[in-house]
């Protein structure tokens, strides 16, 4: 046997032999990954609603994109970042303003998360809406029982 035909066999545990593939060559049942965005399905309504997956999906696709505003749909109330923790900082003991700089910081930082969040609240309310079956958008109130009853 040459060397090229023995590099493409691999010895199995039975003793025979498969075959691998040669590079360059794609699978025939190749798989497209799918983001979360497109794995979030339409809500539907009626008996066999799938609000469970939807869910899901949909709290996971929001925290993806809107991070930590997408917990509402999970936790079903608002995040709140922690408060800025003054003990943390050695205010007494700073001469040169450093500690006071990075306390000032930290609020920056926890006034933009806040500010950020709020201004996603739009963005998320719309793409949630793009997720539901026309029969949810007309039916909002039919859709909370039927979808609820299903759990």
């Amino acid at each position: 046997m040459t060397e090229s035909k023995a590099t493409n066999k691999t010895p199995t545990k039975n003793g025979k032999s498969s075959f691998k593939k040669k590079s360059g060559q794609r699978s025939s049942t190749s798989v497209v990954s799918l983001n979360s965005d497109t794995a979030v399905p339409m809500l539907r309504l009626g008996a066999n609603n799938n609000f469970d997956t939807f869910k899901k999906k949909i709290s996971i696709a929001c925290m993806e994109k809107y991070k930590n505003l997408g917990r509402l749909i999970h936790d079903e109330k608002y995040y709140s970042p922690p408060a800025v923790d003054v003990s943390l900082y050695n205010l007494a003991n700073d001469p040169h303003k450093v500690e006071k700089t990075r306390l000032r910081e930290a609020y920056k930082r926890w006034d933009k998360e806040v500010a950020d969040m709020q201004i996603d609240r739009t963005s998320m309310y719309a793409y949630i809406i793009s997720k539901l079956s026309k029969e949810s958008i007309r039916n909002p109130r039919r859709c909370k029982v039927e979808c609820h009853r299903g759990q």
